[in-house]
Parts: structure tokens; sequence; C-alpha cells
């Protein structure tokens, strides 16, 4: 109720309260207790009126407050939706491209579990020098010495491993590998090419890696935790049941070594 509404009903009362006393005087004489009566309810009468008029003015202080809140909160509530928007164009964003890695990475298990077990075996690859020529190079350059020189190149290489540089590992690997690639070191350079990769979270390239380097190199000692780390890789980067099928295999063919122990742990992680 506001200040007119209730100004109009303090003098409807007072009004109705005159004619009827008019009336009354009209038609007998009024007693003085009445007119002392209608004087006590019109001072009661004028009381309320002030009281409401004090509420009416509290509450329309507490609706003043109410607006302004609704429009404090208006902005503030119109600043969070332009943020859920900009935060929703982000996620579609992140999630196309998580769509793209995710496709790529389909087609590495493709070549790892379908062309790369076609690579041709060792045995195949390491060419026959004929009995002349072999001759031939230990006349002129003594194994002993060569041996030295490709273990002191291979040492320089794994020096940089060692100290966890491992873009430049892979590098002095590659390099080493395509200078000797029959020697005794071969092998362990492809092996370490491999987990250097792993260790810059390259994890599609070093399960590439790591298989091929099982399929050419299948007696090597490095075999059973190359097997393990792509296990570890496809853990990473795709289902676990994959990486649960190369746990396993290290458990069955590789038992007793540090590879089928961490495969083991590893399954063990799984299953929770």
């Amino acid at each position: 109720m506001n200040r007119k509404n209730i100004f109009k009903v303090s003098i409807f009362t007072i009004t109705s309260l005159l004619l009827v006393s008019f009336a009354l005087s009209g038609c007998t004489p009024i007693e003085p207790d009445m007119v002392r009566h209608l004087n006590i309810q019109v001072k009661m009468l004028n009381k309320k009126t002030a009281k409401l008029s004090q509420n009416n003015k509290y509450l329309e202080q507490e609706l003043h407050g109410v607006q302004l809140n609704l429009a404090k909160h208006g902005v503030q509530i119109s600043g969070l939706n332009s943020k859920v928007s900009d935060i929703y164009g982000k996620y579609e964003k992140e999630s196309h491209n998580l769509g793209i890695l995710q496709k790529k990475f389909e087609e590495y298990r493709l070549i790892v579990n379908r062309k790369l077990v076609k690579l041709p075996k060792p045995a195949e690859t390491q060419p026959v020098l004929p009995k002349k020529v072999i001759a031939k190079k230990i006349e002129k350059a003594p194994v002993v010495k060569k041996e030295n020189l490709t273990e002191l190149d291979f040492k320089k290489a794994m020096s940089v491993y060692n100290k966890k540089n491992y873009t430049k590992a892979i590098k002095a690997l590659n390099k080493f590998i395509n200078k000797y690639p029959q020697s005794a070191y071969t092998a362990d350079a492809f092996f370490y090419q491999a987990r250097a990769n792993f260790n810059l979270k390259k994890y599609p390239v070093s399960i590439l890696e790591f298989h091929k380097f099982s399929q050419v190199y299948p007696k090597n000692h490095n075999v059973p935790m190359a097997i393990y780390l792509q296990g570890v890789g496809f853990f990473k980067v795709s289902d676990p049941s994959d990486a649960a099928i190369l746990f396993r295999q290290v458990i069955s063919n590789y038992s007793g070594t540090k590879a089928a122990e961490l495969s083991a742990k590893a399954l063990k992680g799984l299953s929770k």
C-alpha cells in the first residue's frame, strides 16, 4: 500500500466518523462518553496510519535495494554467460583437434598391427660380403681397431642420451646407425633411439620404433623392455586393452626379467 492509498483511507475513515456524528447530533444529542470514544478511535486510526506510512517507506527502501541487487546480478550473469560461451568455443576447438590426433594415431596402430609384421628378418637384411672382400678389409683395417672406433662412437652417442638431452641423442644415435649398420652396437642404438622418443612422450613414434626393433633384433637383451615400453605407449594414447596384450606377452615369453616384473605391476594397475 502506497502513501496515497493510506491518505485516502484515513480521510475516508475520518469523514465517515464525522458524518455519523452529525447524523447522531441531528437525531439525538451526543453523549460525552460517545464523543470521547470517537476521539479515542480517531487517535488510534491516526497512529495506525502513521505506522503504515512508516512501513511503506521502509518497504520502498527495501524494494529499491532489491532492484539495485537485481541490476548488479544481471550484469554479473551476463558476464558469466559470455565467459561460458568463450569456454565452450575453446572446448569445441580442442575436441576437433583431439579428433584429428586420434584419427592419426589409429593409422599408427594399423601400421603396428598389420604392416610392420611384414618386416624382413634380420638374416635377410644383413648383406653377405664375398670372402675375398672380407679378407681384403681385414688386411687394410684390423677388426680390433675398427671395433674400438665403433665402440667409441657408440659411447659418445650414449653419453648424450645419459645426459637426458634426448633430442640431440636421437640425432647422434641415428647418425651412428647410418654409419655402422652392421656393428655389434647397432641394435642397442636402435633401442635407445626409440627410448629417447618415448622419454620425449612421442608415444606413437616410439611404439613403431620399438616394434621394428623387436622384429629386426628378436634375440637382443633389450627386447623384453622394448615390448613393455611399447605397451606403456599404447596405454598412454590408446585403449588399455592393447597395452594389456603386450604386458601379458612379456610375462609369458620373458619371465624373470625386469620387464616382466614391470609388466606384472602394470597389469595389476589396469585391473583396479
